[in-house]
């Protein structure tokens, strides 16, 4: 199956879905950590609330569609300052997994921190996320303390890994 990415302007049909499905997935790893329960459908709401920390010009969303036009992937790019991007909230659709498309959808986010001319990107993650750390890690990327434009309240910190990634 082929998938098609894209960068957009704005949130796509079918983005909160994803975004749900997402949190749904991720959140009961940072509870089992933390402790702290945190609902998947408020926290989406509020993200969506102001989608402008997801769009242009500042910012960066992209989103992948299966051969059906079916909103499958997404991950976000967003702009801390003027040298530095932090990748948010990757996901893929399970019915999509193994194929690429999550390492697509990472390295698709690297090469437009590079055509922004970012010199920096920052990521965050649950420590208990190893799918994810791995592909930091084989991607380059350090572990670093919490980074300062780190927008997670802070007694999330304890829970979470920091990393940067020099371009």
């Amino acid at each position: 199956m082929t998938q098609r990415l894209e960068f957009v302007e704005t949130i796509p049909e079918g983005y909160r879905d994803l975004l749900i499905a997402y949190l749904t997935g991720i959140l009961p790893t940072f509870e089992a950590e933390s402790g702290i329960k945190i609902d998947p459908i408020q926290m989406a709401d509020e993200t969506l609330a102001d989608p402008s920390h997801l769009l242009p010009p500042r910012n960066r969303l992209v989103v992948a569609y299966d051969e059906g036009n079916t909103l499958v992937g997404c991950g976000s790019l967003r702009r801390i300052r003027e040298d530095a991007g932090e990748m948010k909230r990757m996901f893929v659709a399970p019915s999509q997994r193994g194929k690429g498309l999550g390492r697509a959808l990472f390295e698709e986010r690297i090469a437009e921190a590079r055509r922004m001319e970012l010199e920096w990107i920052f990521a965050d993650t649950v420590i208990g996320n190893r799918p994810m750390l791995n592909l930091y890690e084989k991607s380059g990327f350090q572990y670093i303390d919490r980074y300062p434009e780190n927008a997670n309240p802070l007694e999330y910190a304890p829970h979470l890994v920091f990393l940067r990634l020099k371009l």
